[in-house]
């Protein structure tokens, strides 16, 4: 199921929130160092960003349509010589409707 995904406040125009339902939050972790991109571009497709936004809409209850007013924060650590970057999103699912 897509799922709108909205960073801001406001609405589409014509739409209102039926229903919300409890924050959600998911964390993905990506290897952005040079080891790891290269590994990455024999070994399998960089799908890691969407695959992040994938897990986090599936955190969403069945019938949410929506989430809003999402959050991304992001960080990074290193390990030796490889880093890691996290990723972090936040968001209220909704079933919008339209008025």
């Amino acid at each position: 199921m897509s799922r709108l995904i909205l960073t801001g406040d406001k609405l589409p125009q014509g739409m209102a929130i039926a229903e919300a339902y409890n924050m959600i939050q998911f964390t993905g972790t990506i290897e952005i160092s040079d080891r790891g991109i290269v590994v990455g571009l024999f070994e399998r497709k960089r799908t890691d960003y969407q695959d992040i936004i994938d897990n986090f809409s599936a955190q969403a209850p069945t019938d949410a349509n929506a989430i809003v007013g999402v959050q991304v924060s992001t960080s990074t650590q290193s390990f030796g010589d490889v880093t890691y970057l996290y990723i972090t999103y936040i968001g209220t699912p909704v079933m919008l409707e339209h008025e």
